[in-house]
């Protein structure tokens, strides 16, 4: 019906936006045992008031090595915990979903419909 009257059927109404959603625990893989063991063991050396070096010391003495097989140093030891604390924080933070671009369509459907 071009340039007729069109009724309130012919007319389609679409609300359009974007949604934004974040997830950061899901994309992460689990630690293993014995990299959840060291964290532990080394944790509970700095409490007790050790340095990293004697924490490194301790497991090579103990014969625990690196996950990848090598004897521990002073930096592994600080490695282990520093990646862990951040590893915590990523995994724990929140991120608020965004809702933006809101915008309310309309859709004449006669001009859709229109046989030729």
């Amino acid at each position: 019906m071009l340039g007729g009257e069109s009724s309130p059927n012919d007319v389609g109404a679409y609300l359009c936006f974007h949604l934004k959603l974040r997830a950061s625990h899901l994309l992460v893989a689990p630690y293993s045992e014995y990299q959840e063991f060291l964290y532990q063991t080394i944790s509970k050396h700095l409490e007790m008031g050790w340095n990293y070096q004697q924490s490194a010391d301790w497991l090579n003495d103990n014969g625990y090595t690196t996950l990848r097989g090598k004897r521990f140093g002073n930096a592994h030891t600080h490695s282990i915990v520093k990646k862990k604390k951040m590893r915590e924080s990523r995994i724990t933070k929140f991120y608020e979903s965004e809702l933006t671009d809101f915008q309310l369509r309309f859709v004449d459907k006669t001009i859709l419909n229109e046989d030729p």
